[in-house]
């Protein structure tokens, strides 16, 4: 007499690993809704808020896309640079504006390098919580 024990085993690594990845572009819309106000913070401020106001997080749908953070105005990268230039009528533009009440140029990208850490967090929250 003898005892046989059959054992068999189902995998859920495709359901974890749709979650997982669910939560990464949940995450990746939280960290760029939160670099949107940080930078929002930042950005200078034109006479009627256009700048501001022309921010927007184009979010992602599906793993592999990227959230987005853009903000959409004629002079937005002009201001966001803030270099020396010449523009099409021949004036000179020095640069280095003093922006009012804190404002700033770079006001994209130092937020985004400054937060890099509480903005991967967020992502690697929502990944786990998959």
């Amino acid at each position: 007499m003898g005892v046989r024990i059959s054992v068999s085993m189902s995998s859920s690594f495709p359901r974890i690993t749709d979650g997982i990845l669910a939560g990464v572009v949940k995450g990746q819309n939280l960290a760029g809704e939160r670099l949107l106000a940080l930078s929002s913070a930042e950005a200078p401020m034109d006479d009627d808020g256009t700048l501001v106001a022309a921010g927007q997080m184009v979010a992602a749908e599906v793993p592999g896309d990227d959230a987005e953070v853009a903000f959409d105005t004629p002079y937005a990268a002009r201001w966001h640079e803030d270099q020396p230039l010449v523009d099409s009528l021949g004036r000179r533009y020095s640069g280095n504006s003093n922006f009012q009440n804190g404002r700033k140029s770079k006001y994209l990208e130092d937020p985004a390098l400054q937060n890099k850490d509480e903005l991967s967090q967020i992502i690697a929250t929502e990944a786990g919580r998959g």
